[in-house]
């Protein structure tokens, strides 16, 4: 038995700029107690000179998710994070009894946050679209470097590394799904700030949001089920948020969820 928001909160306790590398490495690697005898495993992947991941995997085989962290090579404190989750039985029928009929929804969740390059932010741009367009693809290059670098490139991988490898793969196609409908549209810059919506082949429907305070950047993207989050977030208050179907259905997931 293990809640979503344990699995997060290796992600969520790491500080940018402030955590170093011996903290993190504590932090992103759950120890057997929070997981529980026989129900899943998270284990150390891999470890470079400036990257350290951690990656978990159901017994079940259905749920898979890891934490990644790059440093900075000089003072080696968190300079970029990551979390990713993927969930095949997200809304099972015994979670959601209304989808009996139609089958479990997937659901797919990545969270980033990094201190963006200097260049990238002191560059003029023409309007906050372009600068928000600009910051999306550094992010997608970003993560696509952490990745290589822990992984590396000579040599087999290994069956963990690989399973990085293919879910950064499959957010960076996320990344430039956007990007390609953004470059074609002039989607107003509050709408990705608030949660950008858009088709995706796998999952259906996702939305992704981007924030920058002072020189970091925050990226969310929530697939199938998981782009919920973006709605039950804009609930103006409490009571609103307690008498959403799917509030009920995190509530639920978040304490009795078994992986």
């Amino acid at each position: 038995m293990i809640a979503y928001d344990k699995l997060f909160a290796g992600y969520e306790q790491t500080r940018l700029k402030t955590s170093g590398s011996l903290d993190v490495l504590s932090m992103i690697r759950a120890p057997k107690s929070d997981v529980g005898a026989g129900s899943a495993i998270t284990y150390l992947v891999s470890q470079s000179d400036t990257v350290a991941a951690s990656l978990g995997r159901s017994k079940n085989g259905y749920k898979t998710w890891f934490t990644l962290v790059a440093f900075d090579e000089h003072t080696m404190t968190a300079r970029r994070k990551y979390f990713y989750m993927v969930d095949e039985m997200a809304g099972s029928a015994a979670s959601q009894p209304i989808r009996l009929l139609t089958g479990p929804e997937r659901g797919l969740r990545f969270d980033c946050q990094m201190v963006m390059q200097t260049e990238v932010l002191a560059q003029p741009y023409a309007t906050e679209q372009a600068r928000q367009i600009a910051i999306l693809k550094q992010v997608a290059e970003n993560l696509r470097r952490d990745v290589d670098e822990l992984t590396g490139r000579a040599g087999a991988p290994s069956q963990g590394n690989q399973v990085v490898t293919i879910s950064a793969m499959v957010v960076n196609q996320v990344f430039e799904t956007v990007l390609l409908e953004l470059s074609k549209s002039s989607v107003p810059a509050q709408e990705l700030t608030d949660g950008y919506q858009f088709n995706h082949i796998n999952f259906d429907k996702g939305r992704i949001r981007l924030t920058l305070q002072d020189d970091i950047a925050t990226v969310k993207i929530g697939l199938g089920l998981f782009r919920h989050d973006f709605e039950l977030a804009k609930a103006a208050t409490a009571t609103e948020r307690e008498r959403s179907p799917r509030e009920w259905f995190y509530f639920i997931a978040a304490r009795s969820d078994s992986i």
